[in-house]
């Protein structure tokens, strides 16, 4: 072997159908035990098309998961970037467009959900121009491939055609280079301990042997493949599960070959503070009794999760501690103590633990899908800030246009009724009956900041937090009437 498996990562939108498509190029059923349909934590496995194998990265599409997704291209050699044919460029299809060109990496659009009625791949191919990304036909030389990934449909031709990008970009296989291997995914595994995913892009990791990264070090203790199944060593382009870690590392850092003589300091303190499994990843957080915040106390499954919550969350919410690992006695105690809420992202909650929190009276979450536990946490800020309950609409406006700055969603709204002014709680109504809340963060008319727009004009809507807005979404503002008690 002259060249080394290339590292796909898979980009697009939530539900855009990534892992439905990884699903059925591996003819396996990952998809089905994905919750809720989307996949919540980074996922590395191989596949071979015509006798050669291609390493592919599942990441995440849901907004919260930016991080990883970052972490996904800086890894990847090629990336595939879905787009659903039935609901074209959405916000995460736009993040992930910029996540490319800042890597550089060489990308294949493939229009996916082709076999439905309504999909329209000439329509995303020109939205995409708004965003630079110029497929070929479209005055570019952006491959671009259908395909139906529920059915197959197209498949090939997609990996034909990253194959072929593979083969350009010439990439070395390396076994005798020093090892360098990039951490995709670290959890706890109740029974096992520290779990760390990774992909390898040189040299080899062998059983035994002792590595490390800028904040954790490890005697690697067993490998496991994509499948599970046991291996003495992974060569380049391998996705492997590492057992042997002291503590939990950071995703995205780097693994490299480490002499028991010269681990750092700084890795072996780290060691003995975080022996124990599920400690915390942040200190103990001051609280202020007179701020009006949220106090949370959040456990998550994985380290990158637990990244991903933390990063969405807004200055209305006071973590006051964070780890991995099972819901505990001493999280619910401390919770008691603080009065927080405890919120769990795929953490284990035993009988006698959800007894115990009933017990003690603290309110005690446990969610399987991100976006499900971020709305959670939005409604409970507005009901803290404004906790009536009667409301009289103050204004009323649709969504005509999109725009996106910075990360940051501007709603472009026609003001139909009524007022809308900065400060404002709004409902967010969507043709399928989902409705946010949010509060206006700010307004613009062309370049000019206002406080207040009439009915009959146009402006452009910053929204707090930011939320996923499309068109047509209807706006409706309005302020809580105090209850007659």
């Amino acid at each position: 072997m002259t060249t080394r498996p290339p590292i796909v990562a898979i980009l697009g939108h939530v539900d855009h159908g990534k892992t439905t498509l990884l699903d059925y190029i591996r003819s396996t059923h990952v998809a089905e035990l994905e919750a809720g349909g989307i996949t919540q934590s980074i996922g590395a496995y191989q596949a071979e098309y015509k006798g050669k194998k291609l390493t592919f990265i599942d990441t995440p599409g849901h907004a919260a998961f930016s991080k990883m997704r970052s972490c996904g291209t800086s890894i990847a050699d090629v990336v595939v970037l879905v787009v659903a044919g039935d609901d074209s460029v959405q916000p995460q299809t736009i993040e992930s467009i910029k996540h490319i060109k800042e890597a550089k990496i060489p990308f294949v659009v493939a229009i996916n959900k082709m076999d439905k009625a309504d999909a329209k791949a000439e329509v995303v191919k020109a939205k995409l121009t708004e965003h630079e990304v110029f497929v070929e036909g479209y005055g570019g030389n952006v491959p671009c491939v259908e395909i139906a990934g529920k059915s197959g449909k197209g498949v090939d031709n997609l990996l034909e055609t990253i194959l072929l990008l593979g083969e350009l970009e010439e990439l070395p296989y390396t076994p005798d280079s020093p090892l360098l291997a990039m951490i995709i995914e670290a959890k706890i595994d109740p029974q096992k301990g520290v779990l760390v995913s990774a992909i390898i892009k040189s040299g080899r990791l062998k059983l035994g042997e002792m590595v490390g990264t800028e904040s954790a070090d490890a005697k690697v203790r067993a490998l496991f493949g994509d499948a599970g199944a046991s291996l003495k060593e992974a060569t380049p382009g391998m996705p492997v599960q590492i057992l042997g870690f002291r503590t939990i590392p950071q995703v995205g850092e780097v693994i490299r070959p480490e002499s028991s003589d010269d681990l750092s300091s700084a890795s072996l303190l780290a060691g003995r503070q975080g022996s124990e499994l599920g400690d915390s990843l942040e200190p103990l957080t001051p609280i202020d009794p007179l701020a009006k915040r949220l106090n949370l106390i959040i456990k998550a499954d994985t380290a990158g999760s637990l990244e991903a919550i933390r990063g969405s969350l807004t200055t209305d919410v006071n973590v006051v501690t964070s780890s991995t690992g099972d819901v505990t006695e001493s999280d619910v105690l401390m919770a008691n103590a603080t009065g927080s809420i405890i919120l769990g992202f795929n953490a284990h909650v035993s009988t006698s633990i959800a007894k115990l929190a009933e017990a003690e009276k603290v309110v005690l979450k446990s969610y399987k899908i991100i976006y499900e536990l971020l709305e959670y946490l939005e409604k409970k800020i507005l009901k803290l800030m404004e906790p009536t309950i009667d409301e009289e609409e103050l204004g009323k406006a649709t969504i005509i246009k999109v725009f996106e700055i910075n990360g940051d969603h501007i709603a472009g709204t026609l003001v139909e009724s009524g007022r809308l002014e900065t400060g404002d709680t709004i409902h967010l109504h969507r043709q399928d009956g989902m409705v946010k809340d949010a509060r206006i963060k700010s307004m613009r008319i062309g370049k000019d900041e206002v406080k207040k727009v009439p009915a009959g004009s146009e402006c452009g809507l910053f929204l707090y937090p930011n939320l996923d807005v499309r068109e047509k979404d209807a706006i409706i503002a309005y302020k809580k009437k105090l209850n007659d008690i």
